[in-house]
């Protein structure tokens, strides 16, 4: 009975999301959509002399025959209505003296509570159409808020000009002129927009996320003007970052075209590139419609917060896309463009949608997971610059929002989480499988040191078959913290056959070494090398012959073992997603499609990526040898040298010195012991001690 109460409650709470996420859609689409606006006003207009009772039940219907999963009730809490009418007691002006016209919209957020709320999205802003003004004319409004944020749009596209705060006892602020040139500031924002969510491990990039996650509420506007100024964006304000931000995540007019829509398919032998498309996108003049390959009913689709959706679509119901932009240059040096793709489902199946028709590699496996942090930071800025506007007519309720931003910010974090397990086919890349090869919670360094030496003293004529079979059980504790359990099993197998009179001393050396001292800031900073060089142009190497059982092992564990170290790691909530960069390079290198030259080759391109350092590369290639693969494990127990070959392998490295150790990867790949590529675990051992060189 329990339990049945606790699965109903969780029913009712997610229906009750739903419900709120729908009236979010809808008071977007009166936003967007004429059609809808002038068929609420006309029934707003109608039901005016009806009866409380009666007048909810006829706009509950309109909104419910629009195709939205919502009521009057839940739209009024949103806007902070009593009841519809967005003329409220508050007056302001516009004066537009442009040559363009120009809409006009009031911004907010859901009702503040006491506490205040710290949910993903209480402070996420919401558009409410006022009016549009022509050019060289003025037109009076009234708001229902004291103090209003209004935002001031060009109505042909919709793009952001300007926003404004009119408060009521500041007179002055009351009247609102938009001027010709009112939006280079927005333009120069949006180009910045476009680099972070595509590049968001750039040098620029990394500075911004700081600002943003280091940074008090009461001076964040301040640090974020100061950032842009400095970095090549004068004029740019955390007020235009914002505006630029919500019209490229909600506005259909930001990324028109055609998109055409596959179902990916893949199978345990890898990803299997779909190649008819199923139906088509058409993003043109705000509107977006699907349609079918089939030549069934097309179906309007709406924008808003990334998700481009049927009316009161769900995850299993309708069509369900989240759109990523995509800086396609990394997949064709002659073709450097930004791209805006979809990824989702349409009625519980996998579906993508691009503006290419060719699927040239499974992008889609792995771009959510890639832009994780990009794209929760977006959403970060505009919900604490809406709750910074919303509470500050409480100095107590400004003081609460800045002692828990961590909260927050982890609600948002959350939500972001959530929605990468939709936001892609096999997306969770950083999540799924145990890929460690040690029995693993490792804390720090998994430091294995094994030395066999073995002396056979053999007369003439002796057959000697040693059968070392050496099981190390290594605890590593860390701070009494963490116990770790090492398993090694390594069989040496020796068959000597001596027809001499002489003394044999055979010396085998086995020496594993994945002993990485791991500092603070050394896993961010593995996370931000990685992901650099996969987004400006290692994802279609690591894509190319992806299998399944490889893409969807992790370096999560890992890095959750490196975090233990690196104290900082923890403070800075690196989450299971942000491993995905690294979790493709250790499979790319386990994958025994791709031959040892190129796995390494490939290597080597990430070694010479600007910025890469030499505690990167050790943490990298730990990660190859900790990671568990039974093929590469194998040909790693089965191999067959001595100490001194060993050394001439390491030797061959160590030609190269620091600023050229991508050729020294690069001489790995090359190299052969008896006419054999060396196996990639035994290989990463010989570069793992070339490293420490270094």
């Amino acid at each position: 009975m329990e339990g049945d109460m606790g699965a109903a409650t969780a029913s009712q709470s997610d229906d009750n999301d739903q419900k709120t996420e729908e009236a979010y859609r809808f008071l977007h689409a009166l936003c967007t959509d004429n059609k809808l606006r002038d068929k609420w006003k006309k029934a707003i207009e109608q039901s005016k002399n009806a009866s409380g009772p009666d007048r909810l039940s006829y706009l509950d219907n309109v909104i419910s025959g629009s195709g939205y999963y919502t009521s009057l009730t839940q739209v009024l809490d949103l806007v902070k209505f009593d009841e519809w009418d967005p003329q409220g007691q508050y007056p302001f002006s516009v004066e537009n003296r442009s040559q363009q016209e120009i809409t006009v919209y009031i911004t907010t957020a859901k009702a503040p509570t006491n506490p205040p709320s710290l949910d993903s999205h209480s402070y996420y802003p919401i558009y409410i159409h006022v009016d549009t003004v022509a050019p060289g004319q003025s037109k009076d409004f009234k708001t229902h808020y004291a103090s209003a944020r209004i935002a001031v749009c060009r109505t042909s596209d919709d793009f952001p000009l300007s926003s404004h705060v009119v408060e009521d006892l500041m007179p002055d602020s009351q009247k609102i002129q938009v001027s010709a040139n009112a939006q280079p500031a927005t333009n120069q924002a949006l180009n910045f927009y476009k680099s972070y969510v595509t590049q968001p491990y750039d040098p620029i990039s990394l500075k911004f996320y700081d600002v943003i996650t280091n940074t008090s509420t009461d001076k964040l506007s301040d640090k974020v003007a100061e950032f842009f100024s400095a970095n090549g964006y004068p004029g740019v304000d955390i007020e235009a970052f914002t505006l630029v931000s919500y019209w490229a995540t909600n506005s259909l007019y930001a990324f028109p075209g055609t998109y055409y829509c596959y179902e990916p398919q893949s199978s345990t032998d890898g990803f299997i590139l779909p190649t008819s498309p199923v139906g088509t996108i058409s993003i043109e003049d705000g509107k977006a419609t699907y349609s079918p390959s089939s030549g069934g009913d097309s179906s309007d689709l709406t924008l808003a917060g990334s998700k481009l959706t049927t009316p009161a679509a769900t995850q299993k119901k309708g069509i369900y896309l989240t759109g990523i932009l995509r800086d396609i240059s990394s997949e064709n040096e002659n073709n450097k463009r930004i791209i805006l793709s979809f990824v989702g489902t349409r009625d519980g199946k996998k579906l993508i949608a691009q503006p290419d028709k060719q699927v040239a590699f499974p992008w889609y496996v792995a771009t959510y997971d890639l832009a994780y942090t990009a794209f929760m930071t977006v959403v970060v800025v505009m919900n604490i610059h809406m709750a910074v506007h919303i509470l500050k007519a409480i100095a107590s309720d400004l003081v609460y929002l800045k002692n828990n931003i961590p909260k927050l910010v982890d609600s948002i974090r959350a939500w972001a989480n959530k929605t990468g397990e939709t936001a892609g086919p096999e997306s969770s890349i950083g999540e799924d499988v145990d890929p460690i090869n040690v029995d693993v919670d490792v804390d720090v360094d998994i430091d294995v040191d094994i030395d066999v030496d073995i002396d056979v003293d053999v007369d003439v004529d002796v057959d000697v078959d040693v059968d070392v079979d050496i099981d190390v059980d290594i605890d590593v504790d860390f701070l009494a913290v963490v116990d770790v359990d090492v398993d090694i099993d390594i069989n040496v197998n020796i068959d000597i056959d001596v027809d001499v009179d002489i003394d044999v001393d055979i010396d085998v050396d086995i020496d594993i070494d994945t002993d990485v001292d791991v500092q603070p800031g050394m896993v961010r900073g593995l996370i931000n090398q990685v992901g650099k060089w996969v987004l400006k142009k290692g994802l279609p190497f690591l894509l190319k012959n992806a299998a399944i059982y490889f893409a969807f092992q992790s370096a999560g564990q890992l890095l959750d073992a490196w975090k233990k170290a690196d104290l900082s790691a923890i403070n800075d909530n690196i989450q299971p997603r942000e491993s995905t960069g690294l979790g493709l390079l250790i499979n790319y290198m386990l994958n025994e499609k791709n031959s040892i030259q190129e796995r390494w080759n490939t290597f080597a391109d990430f070694a010479q990526h600007p910025q890469t350092e030499t505690k990167s590369l050790e943490m990298a290639v730990a990660s190859i040898q900790a990671a568990k693969n039974d093929a590469a494990d194998n040909a790693s127990r089965n191999w067959r040298w001595s100490t001194q070959e060993e050394g001439d392998a390491v030797s061959k490295m160590s030609q190269y010195a620091q600023n050229d150790a991508y050729k020294a990867f690069q001489e790995l790949g090359k190299y052969t012991y008896k006419g054999k590529a060396l196996p990639v675990k035994i290989g990463a051992g010989i570069a793992m001690r070339y490293l420490k060189k270094l």
